[in-house]
């Protein structure tokens, strides 16, 4: 803690600032993670953050911000990376430039576009559960009190996060993988099984559909009512997730061409506006609902082009 006490008092303020804000987000580990990175990023004026979170012999991207937003939901060894070392010490480290670091895996480091970084360790207790990872596009030397800051975040985070670790790993996982609100999966499981799906049709020279669903408004009672209505809709094989507040994505299984993902789009479109959402109050809303798709490889190479290609589709708004 001594490090932290040495900060200057206005630093030492935003920390206290971003610290209450992250207690005030409340059950949803997705949306604390996604806060902790971004806050950690604005503390430190780190081009991007991620946290890395362990699930066996890899790590596992569950929140990312800035230049590292594209590679949410991406896995990596946790062998023969930094990563790996601080897990292992739970200790620390910064990297000043990634083209000379023999420590870090620079495929990687070339994949995020970052040249240097900090990594914090997430300690669970005595366990070292995952890291979060602060990035820069330039080589630059740590002498601006970046660690300590970013690890003020970091253990906030990891302690909102240990009573579940205590729980067991499957607990966890489903928490950090999960939307509370809707029991749907989050952002970062979409992202994680859009990845797997765009590799195996890579392989096998396939196609991926993907829908995006816009609410307006997106209270929590009109969200969980959508997503029992559009889960009802799902084909095996589909998944349905909440990617934000307002927004449903969807990873279609049947999506050989444009018109069967366009037939689809018009059966979510049915479901979630065949009646208006009854509130606990007896107040009824009919919730305006936009809805855009893409489709593999046509629309987009990689997860956030094709997201981005169905978030720009002119949307069916029903």
């Amino acid at each position: 803690m001594s490090d932290r006490l040495d900060l200057p008092q206005s630093k030492l303020v935003a920390i206290i600032d971003a610290q209450l804000e992250l207690a005030r987000v409340g059950p949803s580990f997705g949306n604390l993670m996604d806060r902790a990175v971004l806050k950690a990023a604005q503390l430190t004026g780190a081009d991007g953050a991620v946290i890395e979170l362990v699930e066996g012999s890899e790590v596992v991207y569950r929140a990312a911000c800035g230049l590292a937003e594209a590679q949410l939901g991406l896995r990596m060894q946790i062998k023969g990376s930094l990563s790996g070392l601080v897990l292992t010490t739970r200790q620390a480290a910064t990297c000043t430039d990634s083209e000379t670091d023999e420590r870090v895996n620079r495929e990687a480091c070339r994949r995020v576009g970052l040249r240097s970084m900090a990594i914090l360790p997430l300690l669970f207790g005595d366990y070292a559960g995952g890291v979060l990872k602060l990035a820069w596009r330039e080589p630059r030397p740590f002498d601006q009190d970046e660690v300590p800051m970013g690890q003020a975040i970091t253990d906030m985070t990891a302690a909102m996060m240990f009573h579940a670790s205590q729980d067991g790993a499957h607990v966890l996982q489903r928490k950090v993988t999960q939307d509370p609100a809707t029991g749907l999966a989050n952002r970062s499981s979409f992202y994680e099984q859009l990845r797997v799906r765009l590799d195996d049709a890579i392989t096998r020279g396939g196609h991926v559909g993907v829908m995006v669903a816009r609410v307006r408004p997106w209270r929590k009672e009109v969200m969980a009512e959508l997503a029992r209505r559009f889960t009802a809709e799902c084909r095996e094989g589909d998944v349905l997730a909440r990617l934000g507040g307002d927004e449903f994505g969807m990873i279609l299984s049947v999506a050989a061409r444009r018109s069967i993902v366009q037939s689809q789009v018009s059966r979510f479109s049915h479901a979630g506006n065949a009646q208006p959402v009854l509130l606990p109050d007896g107040a009824k809303i009919e919730p305006v609902i936009q809805f855009g798709s893409a489709l593999f490889p046509e629309d987009g190479k990689g997860v956030s082009d094709l997201l981005a290609a169905a978030r720009e589709t002119p949307p069916a708004t029903v």
